[in-house]
């Protein structure tokens, strides 16, 4: 048998035991009950009373071996103890009583379980029960006190009710009355009540404090009180005067004794993607998307979560997570509701945020503000500095993140501050600048590489916890150099300005950057170069410019390649002499490339043929 079928028989064997031990004294008054409503003997009265005290007693014994017992055991087996006592020293005198009254005693017993150990300052009898299904960190709390002890007391004003109908001798009263208030009004109430309460005071319901806190509502029935505490992690921090560029940072987290099976189960991923951008133009969601389809190869299960498609409100700093509901947001949003619990049950969660002002965007930002609950208000030292401890084992971490310049140090901060933040459960970071510009044609095929590597890191991640610095390379490798994107960036910003449109108005209306000299002219046209128009044509065309801006430059076409060059051709098939201006109203879309021609306003020399084909050849955007 292997380890994790032996781990899962204990689970089940504990759940089993848990089970037994919550309803093994009440078949004794059951039976009891019924018993004396036949009408037995009270000559077997002593027999019977002292059969259920040794059963009891066996119980009690069980949950003294495996958990602790409740005060309906000590309660139940006191009941019986008192019986078979007085049965010993006044059998005559008690036995009639017993028998016209034993079920007026059962209600009696249980109602003194539920009455008395508030009113002696103990906890609550449901206590026992709540623990089982509610994170410890709430256990503290004034909330799971009041909640207890109003369930408490109506269980007990149920039971005292129970008790004085028993006093009339009918089955209606001793039977069908009790049970109905049980089953349709005492058990109903236990279900409903909590989440009443927590809503009427602004709180998440039970549901979202299961998945809050380190016992999940699956298995926190099963758990007993000693193993119930939640584990605190010493997250130390890496050094943070390290010099190390943020294309090589890759940490692999402490590993923790693990057997073969626990490796092998399956890796649990939430994918956090805090771009606004949701039409499929987010570098940070195309990064994001490779990374993760790695990880699925490689076996992962991973969530991916858009942060614009949900509600995360800011902390507010009232502190209430660690005040008067530990590890619990005060906010009644999605992030208490739904992705609090997702990012903690996960091993693995990936932060994908563009880079705004040097870090990451504010509604990252606002995501790991909020994870605040995660730690304990406390003050402890740790390596020359202080932290808060950590009430709960979080997620490893990756970061990664987009942004429009070409320099890899345009992420020093963001690497900084992630590095603090996450400490050694930071697995790794990846980072993409220039990433503007993975979009255009002519870089098609260095973007591909990179998004291929990518993907790579995802799988290596999985399977190693780690990437290799030849992926990373590729990652980081340059697309672009800095001067060229420099000037295709101003040129395309100005003439968003120009015409008084967003980027994504600007893209959307299908318009073309004017270029606003010789250089980004050249660009343009490269960018617009359509290969497969061009497959078998093999021409040079030159163009000779004037009025405020001057120059020349020639692009040579052959076998579906383009080459720009800046200066004059020796022997051009085409030469088209304009002033600048005007060849760029055309290149644009202004005016009207053969209106132009016949107005003269420029020349074309040598084969016309080209400059027909022109929208052809150069009709990529």
């Amino acid at each position: 048998m292997s380890l994790t079928s032996v781990k899962k028989a204990k689970s089940s064997l504990g759940k089993a035991r848990q089970v037994f031990l919550y309803v093994a004294p009440f078949p004794a008054l059951v039976f009891f009950k019924i018993w004396i409503s036949l009408g037995r003997d009270p000559g077997s009265l002593f027999i019977v009373a002292g059969s259920m005290l040794a059963y009891c007693s066996i119980c009690l014994a069980l949950a003294l071996r495996w958990d602790k017992p409740t005060y309906f055991d000590w309660a139940i087996w006191a009941y019986f103890l008192a019986i078979s006592l007085s049965l010993v020293l006044w059998k005559e005198a008690t036995a009639p009583i017993l028998v016209e009254y034993a079920i007026t005693g059962v209600y009696l017993c249980l109602f003194g379980a539920a009455f008395l150990p508030p009113i002696l300052r103990l906890d609550p009898f449901t206590y026992h029960y709540a623990k089982k299904l509610v994170p410890q960190a709430f256990w503290s709390t004034p909330v799971f006190a009041n909640i207890n002890r109003v369930m408490t007391f109506v269980w007990a004003g149920i039971f005292a009710i129970c008790g004085l109908l028993s006093l009339y001798p009918s089955s209606v009263t001793r039977a069908l009355v009790p049970i109905s208030m049980i089953v349709g009004l005492g058990i109903p109430f236990n279900l409903l009540f909590p989440d009443y309460y927590l809503k009427s005071i602004g709180l998440p319901t039970m549901a979202a404090m299961r998945g809050s806190g380190d016992l999940s509502a699956k298995n926190a029935a099963a758990v007993s009180d000693k193993k119930a505490l939640p584990d605190v992690v010493a997250c130390r921090l890496e050094p943070l005067g390290s010099t190390v560029p943020p294309k090589s940072v890759q940490r692999q987290a402490e590993t923790t004794d693990q057997s073969q099976s626990e490796r092998s189960t399956t890796l649990k991923v939430i994918a956090i993607n805090s771009s606004p951008r949701a039409d499929g133009t987010s570098k940070t969601g195309i990064m994001l998307e490779a990374l993760v389809g790695g990880m699925r190869e490689a076996g992962a299960e991973v969530e991916t979560v858009h942060l614009r498609q949900k509600v995360v409100k800011n902390c507010i700093g009232c502190f209430t997570c660690w005040t008067k509901t530990p590890g619990i947001c005060v906010h009644k949003d999605d992030m208490t509701n739904e992705l609090f619990p997702k990012w903690l049950e996960a091993d693995i969660a990936v932060y994908a945020t563009p880079l705004y002002h040097y870090t990451m965007n504010a509604t990252m930002k606002a995501f790991v503000e909020r994870s605040l609950p995660t730690l304990e208000p406390f003050f402890i030292p740790n390596e020359g500095g202080t932290r808060h401890p950590l009430r709960h084992k979080l997620p490893q971490a990756v970061v990664i993140s987009v942004a429009g310049f070409p320099e890899l140090a345009v992420f020093d901060q963001l690497s900084s501050y992630v590095r603090f933040l996450f400490g050694r459960g930071l697995l790794a970071e990846l980072y993409r600048p220039a990433a503007e510009v993975m979009k255009l044609p002519e870089f098609s095929e260095t973007s591909r590489d990179i998004l291929s590597a990518t993907a790579d890191a995802g799988r290596d991640l999985v399977q190693s916890r780690k990437i290799s610095n030849e992926t990373m390379e590729r990652i980081t490798q340059p697309i672009v150099d800095p001067d060229s994107l420099a000037k295709m960036a101003n040129m395309f910003w100005k003439s968003c300005i120009q015409e008084g449109l967003t980027p994504k108005e600007f893209e959307r209306k299908n318009l073309v950057p004017r270029p606003d000299s010789v250089q980004t002219f050249m660009m343009i046209m490269s960018r617009g170069f359509n290969p497969l128009n061009a497959a078998g044509s093999r021409a040079v065309i030159q163009f000779d410019f004037s009025g405020e801006i001057e120059g020349a430059c020639s692009f040579r076409i052959e076998n579906g390649l383009i080459e720009a060059k800046e200066g004059r051709s020796e022997k051009p098939d085409l030469t088209i002499q304009s002033p600048f201006d005007i060849w760029m109203d055309i290149v644009t879309g202004k005016s009207d490339g053969q209106q132009m021609f016949m107005e003269q306003k420029y020349k074309a020399i040598g084969d016309l043929s080209l400059l027909i084909r022109m929208k052809e050849l150069f009709g990529n955007r």
